[in-house]
């Protein structure tokens, strides 16, 4: 017995109602669906999928293809794995699944001040004595601040108050910082490696590590 939706036409091949577009509603029949036997489904979608005229098309592409012209029951789940288990895609195309980030690892910390991050804001309007740098050094473990104000943000000048710091506190096992110019200058990587301490460099426009 026929299900409501299906009929055979005057060739005897067995349709079935199932829209794709809502101007499939017209009197054009292009609403009706050619019936696929379940011998024949693996053929049909080859042909609109691995075959060369077909290009290797992803599986929403072939999905949509496919109900254009045929219909079988729970074909969008034989599709997406009949494209899934293609060889010639699992060979050939790049994998088109995204990229994410290495989980999270919290900064295990011993001491205070052994690990800080510098920063530098600015340019700012113009202070006194030409100060428009503001330079940031915050240990991670007290989340203590000192600010200090540079007329110019030289390389030089933040291992000078780097130094100053390390002078009340001790010098930091590990230091933080963007990949601004000053931070992967020659002077401060000598600075830090003089006194053994690891450069760590956020990525970039990635301003948390």
């Amino acid at each position: 017995m026929l299900d409501s939706k299906e009929s055979t036409n005057k060739d005897g091949l067995l349709v079935y109602f199932n829209l794709t577009f809502d101007e499939e509603l017209n009197d054009s029949g292009n609403g009706f669906k050619a019936v696929v036997p379940r011998s024949l489904i693996r053929r049909v979608m080859f042909a609109c999928h691995g075959h060369p005229l077909s290009g290797h098309a992803g599986i929403s592409k072939t999905i949509h293809r496919t109900k254009q012209i045929y219909y079988w029951p729970k074909m969008s789940r034989h599709i997406r794995v009949y494209v899934r288990s293609c060889q010639h895609c699992q060979q050939y195309k790049p994998n088109q699944s995204k990229k994410r980030a290495a989980p999270y690892v919290p900064h295990n910390m011993t001491y205070p001040w052994e690990t800080i991050c510098v920063d530098l804001c600015g340019p700012k309007p113009n202070a006194k004595g030409n100060l428009k740098w503001i330079l940031v050094i915050i240990d991670q473990c007290t989340k203590y601040v000192e600010l200090f104000p540079l007329a110019v943000a030289s390389a030089k000048k933040i291992v000078e108050k780097i130094n100053e710091v390390s002078c009340r506190f001790g010098h930091p096992a590990k230091i933080i910082s963007d990949n601004g110019s000053q931070f992967v200058s020659t002077v401060y990587k000598e600075f830090c490696a003089k006194r053994n301490i690891t450069m760590a460099h956020t990525s970039t426009y990635t301003p948390t590590l």
